[in-house]
Order: C-alpha cells, then structure tokens, then sequence
C-alpha cells in the first residue's frame, strides 16, 4: 500500500482547488460485485455493453489491492477506492437487436448518467481514468483493441480512442507499435483516425490520462502520467469533431484479425480468450469548475 502521507508531501505545490465531478465512477472498497448489475446501485449501465446473457458480476473483477496498488486519482480519499477489471472470454459476444457481432470481442461499462446529451458532454468535460495490464489474463497484441472511446449519438464515429495491440490489417503481425497505448482523434465523417498521443503500455505500470473535450468549440486536450506521478499536458488544446456528441465506453473492445470487410461480423478470433484490463480513477469533471485535476490533493 502507499501511504498518502507521501503524495500529499510530493503535490503539495500543485493542489488546487478541485473541479466539479459531474459523473463519478470510482467505487469503495465495499461495494460488491453483485451491485454492478443493479441500475439503482451500479455507476454504470447494468446492462451494456457485454455478451449476450453475461452480467456484470461474472465478467467484472476486483483486483487484489496487494497486488495492483489504487490508481492515482483512486488515493485521494479518506479511504481508498478499488481498482475494477474489465474481462473477456469466448462468449463476450454483444448481440444488439438479435445481430450478433461475432467478429468483435467485447466488454465495456458505460457511465449511467451518460445518455449522449447529458451534462459529460455538454461545456467542456474531462475523463480522468487509469489502466493497467493484468499479467495473469493478458492481451493478444496481433489484435487490435479499443480500451477507452466516446462513440457519437448515431454510432458512425468516434469523438476519440484509445487502442492498443496491433492496427487491423497491419503487413506485421504483431507490429512494432503493438505493445503502446496510442490516442486517436476524431473519426466524424468518414476521417482517417490521426494518432495525437502515443506511450509504451508498459508492464506493472499504472498509465493515468485526462482527456478534455470542448463540445462547444470541438477541441480536444490530453493530459498523461504514469504511476503516481503528477499529470502533464501531452496534447495542447487542438481541433477535434465532438459535434456527435455521444457515450463513453470504458473496457475491452478487441477486433478480429482479417480477413474482414465488415469487422462487427467477420474475421477470426481466437478461442480460449481470458483476457482483461484493469481500470482505476474513472470520474468526468465540469472544465468550467477550475479547470483539470492533475493530482488527487
């Protein structure tokens, strides 16, 4: 465990007082799994988006605390808050309306007040969360995964992504980039994908972003650190379609390898899948209540 006492001494120049947190998604240390799957008591949808007849309780882990540590913005409470992993497996198959995407592997909370036009997307918002690899149930690099996005209102585009493993397509299975986190911008119209943030994802490490959209201006900034350290500015504010508005997905998006044309429906996936991510520190904030958190205090 870190003891607080620690951090409190290392930010003490760059506490600030705190925005306003309009979505909050970290969760105590009691809260059972069991309460995921319920909307009166879960932060997330209960119901999107996983495998047909999966529930949250089998497909969501509570990390050892031992073993993972809290994430950043996870210690700045009076009791710690827990890290929460994001699994897939062979059934992880999201069959919206009876259409079956089996060429998609995924698990993905949605924040429960985000229904595409509430208060995380209207001004200027910022996602805080923090990511980690479990070395137990690890990735497939020769996929690609999307592990945090904002889809727009009418499911064409993203607002921007988050992806790891090897880009579909790619001539080199895995490709050199496989093993970064790489953050994408705006896909709206039909735009190829520009990557605007790229880190090594490394081993053991926790990988903590902010990512500020203006919806009014469609801008976007991005803020990273790693570990426990204090959060930087790594994209300066730059334009971004955010017209679409939409939902956040936080969790595993994995897509197959070709051959493919419609990538929802086709390619292949692998059997046997027992992978997973796990996430800390998962909180929107108002950009009009002083600006970003770059520190927990």
């Amino acid at each position: 465990m870190i003891p607080a006492i620690f951090f409190l001494s290392s930010f003490a120049t760059a506490a600030l007082a705190a925005p306003k947190v309009i979505w909050e998604g970290r969760l105590k240390m009691n809260f059972s799994a069991a309460d995921l799957d319920k909307p009166t008591t879960s932060p997330y949808n209960a119901e999107f988006v996983l495998g047909a007849g999966q529930k949250w309780s089998e497909q969501l882990l509570f990390p050892s605390m031992s073993v993972t540590g809290p994430s950043l913005f996870d210690l700045g409470y009076p009791d710690y808050r827990k890290p929460i992993e994001v699994t897939i497996n062979d059934k992880s198959i999201f069959t919206p309306g009876g259409n079956a995407q089996k060429g998609f592997r995924r698990s993905e909370l949605l924040p429960s007040t985000n229904n595409g036009t509430d208060a995380t997307v209207q001004g200027t918002t910022t996602l805080h969360f923090s990511v980690k690899e479990d070395v137990h149930r690890p990735l497939n690099y020769s996929h690609q995964y999307e592990i945090v996005f904002i889809e727009t209102n009418d499911f064409s585009s993203h607002v921007w992504t988050l992806k790891t493993g090897t880009p579909f397509g790619s001539s080199e299975v895995p490709a050199k980039d496989a093993r970064t986190l790489r953050l994408g911008g705006s896909t709206a119209g039909g735009k190829a994908e520009e990557v605007l943030f790229s880190v090594p994802f490394d081993t053991g490490c926790w990988h903590n972003f902010a990512v500020q959209t203006n919806w009014v201006d469609n801008t976007i900034s991005v803020w990273h650190s790693t570990g426990y350290g204090l959060l930087s500015e790594v994209v300066k504010t730059r334009a971004n379609n955010a017209t679409g508005k939409g939902q956040a997905h936080i969790g595993i998006l994995k897509l197959p390898t070709p051959p493919a044309t419609d990538l929802s429906h086709e390619g292949y996936q692998p059997s046997d899948i027992n992978e997973g991510l796990i996430y800390g520190g998962l909180f929107v904030e108002d950009w009009s209540q002083n600006g970003v958190s770059r520190t927990p205090w």
